[in-house]
């Protein structure tokens, strides 16, 4: 008997205590691009625009133009992209991916600069970034969270 109950604690911490497979930055990397790639190429998804004006801070003075559309499942109404086109002194091209409710991605492009690029463990924490400074990285997520906040309340 003693040895069995020896052998179950064993097995137990042996097992509680084992390795925890923890995905690799690469691998979060390639599955996001992966999952990027089909949510861009289909096309039973429904998408609605919205265009606008961007005002100065205060908001009196028009600075340019925004295009800002959303990828959704039109029977769940789960998100799955938004785009957002800022065009002014520069025109901003930013997309948004969304995964089980969660950002995964974010693409931000500028003529002329390299993309910044920033994958997520599920809005939680950032994976990998690359192009793009600490405070650009925090603003990015700070947007992508008032998009989906914005897209959920109106439906």
């Amino acid at each position: 008997m003693r040895n069995t109950i020896a052998i179950l604690v064993l097995t137990l911490i042996f097992v509680s205590c084992g390795t925890k497979t923890k995905k690799s930055t690469d691998t979060i990397i390639n599955t996001t691009k992966i999952y990027v790639s089909k949510i861009d190429n289909n096309k039973t998804l429904k998408e609605e625009f919205t265009e606008g004006a961007l005002t100065d801070e205060k908001g009196f003075e028009d600075i340019g133009t925004f295009k800002y559309s959303v990828l959704f499942d039109k029977d769940s109404k789960e998100l799955f992209r938004i785009k957002n086109v800022e065009i002014s002194k520069n025109t901003v091209t930013e997309y948004y991916y969304f995964q089980n409710h969660k950002l995964v991605y974010i693409v931000s492009s500028t003529p002329n600069q390299n993309d910044k690029k920033i994958y997520t463990n599920g809005d939680k924490k950032v994976v990998s970034s690359s192009n793009a400074s600490d405070d650009e990285v925090k603003l990015l997520l700070q947007k992508a969270k008032r998009f989906k906040k914005s897209f959920y309340r109106q439906e």
